[in-house]
């Protein structure tokens, strides 16, 4: 199902979510490359902007539950810095890259922590304050969940336990439920099936033409 948002704006901030495994990497690598004709530059970040600082091409996280949560204390300074960045970014670099007509895309952003807080080290006496940072952050015109089951997610990564990989599934769709801006994709097909079904999510919002036909069916008979 698409719900989308769209901004009198020449560029576009998309956010793609999912677990280890769902094939985020290789569908942005994939949209990144479709795109880059389409728009004057795409600009790629990790989670949150880091200040400007572009963090696409960073290893991949081997063990995302290895490291015991932070105190209250460090973890409430750390999400006040994080929502801090998040709108320094967005207001410095993000901004400035939409109307230059830039598409920006994000590999997981700040509400993905609501759905697995133990991968930022997050405690649960922290989690009231996580929830409203969220809330207050800028928003993408476009949260892009890859959906894929427990049981394909356990066969291409198996860093958590398969109760834990349906558990994020269904705080994924949880979450999205929230949003006001939302498009999830069936993840287990190829990843140009799943490029082609977000650009034409994108046509929607009417800032990239609708694929030609013999594309689209190409790639619908993968």
């Amino acid at each position: 199902m698409l719900n989308v948002r769209h901004h009198n704006r020449r560029g576009l901030w998309i956010a793609l979510f999912g677990p280890d495994g769902a094939g985020k990497t290789a569908t942005i690598d994939e949209l990144t490359h479709r795109l880059k004709p389409l728009f004057s530059e795409v600009t790629g970040f990790h989670f949150r902007p880091e200040f400007g600082n572009r963090t696409t091409g960073r290893p991949p996280v081997l063990n995302p539950h290895g490291q015991a949560p932070r105190s209250r204390v460090i973890s409430l300074v750390k999400l006040i810095y994080w929502l801090l960045d998040c709108w320094l970014g967005y207001l410095t670099v993000i901004l400035p890259a939409l109307r230059r007509a830039q598409i920006v895309i994000f590999d997981r952003y700040l509400p993905d922590l609501l759905v697995d807080p133990q991968r930022y080290r997050l405690p649960a006496s922290a989690m009231w304050l996580a929830r409203f940072m969220v809330r207050l952050a800028p928003c993408p015109d476009l949260y892009i969940l890859l959906d894929v089951s427990a049981e394909e997610l356990q066969r291409r990564k198996c860093e958590v336990a398969p109760a834990e990989s349906q558990r994020q599934r269904t705080a994924y769709f949880a979450l999205f439920r929230s949003l006001a801006a939302t498009l999830v994709i069936d993840a287990e097909r190829p990843v140009p099936e799943v490029a082609c079904q977000v650009m034409n999510a994108l046509s929607t919002l009417h800032v990239i033409s609708p694929l030609p036909q013999s594309e689209a069916s190409a790639i619908a008979n993968l």
